[in-house]
This record gives structure tokens, C-alpha cells and sequence, in this order.
């Protein structure tokens, strides 16, 4: 079973990297123009080869890539410099560096200041911040964009597979028992399942909200096939979860369409996602969570009597090195918050998050849009999916979490702009706006 999922993991590969050439012009309108599409792609694929490209030195080459990315942002056009369009994703960013900005302080002035060389990871994060300004500066960014990314860093993942005996882990056996249909467990060169499981879990999301018909179809299985062979239980909840708001967004969307997200409805969210997450890291025992609660428990003690402004997060690796806390990171972007910058830091990432809700798009259909966004607060509660104060292979998704604005993906620029130019305008019965459409495209292309 293991050969025959490498065969069908490498030819999907092969196959969805041909689709992608094949369906460049839809790439290039889903990205806004082809200097997005190229930069953020290409930021997307590179960080993720990063540790087969420099090994131990990868840290060092994504922040090469992020400073690469932020000169070619600014050649590329002067309307950058006014950052991406809407209050809510400005507000987002600025509260972003807020939280970048606190954590760092936190680090430098607790205990003996910083540990190791944490200082690197800090100034390329900030550096990614001023990236996404610039990428957002003039452009529309529909969610078809993180659906073609996602799917781009697939195909690196997958295609290989056949030939690389390492792409797989034995199944677990014990305390764990874990295993895929497969018969093993899909890690690609990476050394864990649940990193491509993350990935194709937002890829798969972004999918089934942007993608139409066959083209949806075959993609989602192919996202499908990835997760079945990296066995991960936690994307198969974190699916099942979202799953829920993506099929009544679907519903909802075909009798009203929305703009924006309520803020009321947004804020209590986040709140219940943040009390939760609070109440799961100081409840948590050894085991909770196939043994995350291990991983809390350190991270609790250590910042007891300062859960108001944590201890910075080189403080982690300090700990680690002397043999007192596990060798795993956080699993869970709330928990990296607290220890790194206290309650302050996590009331900081809710903020973020309710501004990600509230951005809205200039389609009506919000609640696809911000599907990935719902994923995104449902998966942190096991997993980094965005460390703030780093850029790694899964910074693009955080990115084009704030860049989305709108969830169709638009087969030319013109479509968007009359999408933008409708906004405000009395909404014409669905029937009726869809027929003027499609005549309009028509003529659009004659």
C-alpha cells in the first residue's frame, strides 16, 4: 500500500503542477497580477524547500527570501507603499507588529534577556509584516490565490515521493497508535505528518470555497489523498470542524450575500477561542491531547507569576537546553503567545484575529472567504500554524489570510473591479444579476 500511495502522491503532483502552468492566467487573476502571483508563490515554494535546499541552515535562507521579497514588493510598483486595501487589514498588520513589538520587549527585559540568537528570527518577522503591506498595496487577492499556493507547495511535497525512501515514517505504536491506510505515515522530508497535513487542510479549505467544478472536484482529492496518507487525526477534526461553517456558508450564500462579518459575531469568536484555548492549557494533564498537555504544563510553570506578560519566547529554548521542558515547540499558537508575551500577548492575537474576521471582501460571499480564517482558529489550538515572531514554511498562509479579499476567483481583472465598483449599489434579484454577468463576460471576451 505504501508504493501504491507513493505513485499516486507523485503523479497528483506531477498533475496538479502541469493544471497550475496550464491555469496561469486564473493564477494570475486570483493574485491580483502576475508580480504577486510570482513573488508570493515563489516566497510559498522556496521556504518550504528551504531545509532540503541549506538543511540546518534554512532559518538563514527564508530570511533571505523575506528580503528579497520586500525589494522586489517595491520595485514592482509605488502604490505598494499605501498597504493593502481596507482599514481592517492596515488594523490587522499594525496590531500584528504590536504584538511582534511586545514579545520582543518582553524577551529583552525578562530574566537575562534574550537567549541564543533569537534577535535574526525577530527582524525577519518584521520584515515579513512589511512584506504583506506591500504585497497588498493596489491589488485584490481573492482566495483562489491561497488555493493555487497551497497547491504549489503540495506539488513540491508529493512528487518526489516515489523516488524518496524517507518520505515516509513507521507507524506508531503504544501509548500513540497511530498509522494511515497507507501503512505508514506521509511526511515527505519533512519530520512530521501533521506539517503537510496542516498544509493540505488549508489548501483543501481554500479548495472547496474558490474552486468550480471539475476543477474543484480533482483538487480536493488530491488534497484528500495527501491527508489519508499522513494518518493526522488532527486535521481530520480541524476539517470536520470547519467543515461545518463551509457548508452553511455555501447554503447561506446562494439565498444572501454579505460583505462583512458582524463585529459583535466576530468578537465573541475569538473570545470563546481564546477562553478555551486559556482553559485547555491550565487544565491540561500529560496526556491530553496524544501528550500536548505535556508540552503546556512546562509552559505554565515555568511563566507562573507572570502570566500577565510571559518571558519571551527564547526563554523556551533556555529550558529545553537544560533538560527541562520537552523538545517539541508550543503545538498551539495560543500557548506560544502566552509564554511569549502573557495575557497581553494573547488579548494582541485575538485582536488580530477579530480583524481578520471583520476585513471584508468586495464578492458578498464573506463567510467562504473567511473559511480559512475559522480553520486557522481552530487548528491553533494544536498547532503553530503562524508564529509571529518568525517566518517559517507556513508564514504564506497567515499572509494571504490578511491579503483575501474576496472569495471568487475572478477570470480577469475587470470582473473584480465591477464586483468593487458594485459595492453600495442596490443588489439587483440573484437571477437577474447572474444573467447580466454572464452576458457582460461574453461580450468582455468578443
Amino acid at each position: 500500500m505504501t508504493t501504491l500511495f507513493g505513485v499516486l502522491l507523485s503523479l497528483g503532483g506531477l498533475a496538479v503542477a502541469a493544471w497550475l502552468v496550464a491555469a496561469r492566467q486564473s493564477v494570475v487573476a486570483a493574485f491580483g497580477g502576475g508580480g504577486n502571483a510570482l513573488a508570493l508563490i515563489g516566497f510559498a515554494v522556496l521556504a518550504n524547500a528551504a531545509p532540503v535546499i541549506a538543511g540546518d541552515r534554512s532559518s538563514a535562507l527564508i530570511g533571505v527570501l523575506v528580503l528579497a521579497l520586500v525589494v522586489w514588493l517595491l520595485v514592482a510598483g509605488r502604490e505598494r507603499f499605501t498597504g493593502p486595501p481596507g482599514v481592517w487589514r492596515q488594523v490587522c498588520l499594525a496590531l500584528a507588529g504590536a504584538l511582534l513589538v511586545w514579545c520582543v520587549s518582553v524577551d529583552v527585559f525578562t530574566g537575562e534577556g534574550v537567549y541564543g540568537s533569537r534577535l535574526p528570527a525577530y527582524g525577519t518577522a518584521a520584515l515579513l509584516l512589511l512584506a504583506v503591506w506591500f504585497a497588498g498595496g493596489g491589488t485584490t487577492v481573492s482566495l483562489g490565490a491561497m488555493a493555487y499556493a497551497g497547491l504549489a507547495v503540495l506539488s513540491l511535497l508529493t512528487i518526489p515521493t516515489v523516488l524518496y525512501g524517507q518520505a515516509w515514517r513507521s507507524c506508531t505504536s503504544g501509548q500513540l497508535e497511530k498509522c494511515s491506510v497507507a501503512g505508514a505515515l506521509f511526511k515527505s522530508f519533512y519530520e512530521s505528518e501533521n506539517y503537510i497535513a496542516l498544509v493540505t487542510s488549508f489548501t483543501l479549505v481554500a479548495v472547496a470555497c474558490a474552486l468550480r467544478g471539475t476543477q474543484r472536484w480533482a483538487t480536493a482529492a488530491f488534497c484528500l489523498l495527501v491527508i489519508v496518507a499522513t494518518g493526522s487525526r488532527t486535521s481530520y477534526l480541524a476539517i470536520a470542524a470547519v467543515g461545518v461553517w463551509v457548508a452553511g456558508a455555501l447554503l447561506i450564500e446562494r439565498r444572501r450575500q454579505y460583505s462583512r462579518i458582524h463585529l459583535a459575531l466576530c468578537a465573541a469568536l475569538v473570545a470563546g477561542a481564546a477562553t478555551t484555548a486559556a482553559f485547555l492549557t491550565w487544565s491540561a494533564s500529560r496526556t491530553t491531547l496524544s501528550n500536548r498537555g505535556n508540552i503546556w504544563i512546562h509552559a505554565r510553570e515555568y511563566i507562573a507569576g507572570s502570566e500577565i506578560t510571559g518571558v519571551g519566547v527564547s526563554k523556551w529554548y533556555l529550558v529545553r537546553d537544560i533538560g527541562e521542558a520537552p523538545h517539541h515547540f508550543f503545538h498551539s499558537g495560543y500557548v506560544l503567545a502566552i509564554f511569549s508575551g502573557g495575557f497581553v500577548a494573547l488579548a494582541l492575537w485575538g485582536l488580530v484575529l477579530v480583524a481578520l474576521l471583520r476585513a471584508p471582501v468586495v464578492d458578498g460571499r464573506v463567510l467562504s472567504a473567511k473559511a480559512p480564517v475559522v480553520l486557522f482558529m481552530i487548528y491553533s489550538f494544536t498547532e503553530v500554524v503562524w508564529n509571529p515572531l518568525s517566518v517559517d514554511g507556513l508564514t504564506w498562509i497567515f499572509a494571504l489570510l490578511v491579503l483575501t479579499t474576496s472569495a471568487s476567483t475572478p477570470t480577469d481583472a475587470e470582473s473584480v473591479g465591477r464586483a468593487a465598483a458594485g459595492a453600495g449599489r442596490p443588489r439587483l434579484p440573484v437571477g437577474l444579476r447572474r444573467l447580466v454577468t454572464r452576458e457582460a463576460t461574453v461580450d468582455a471576451r468578443h
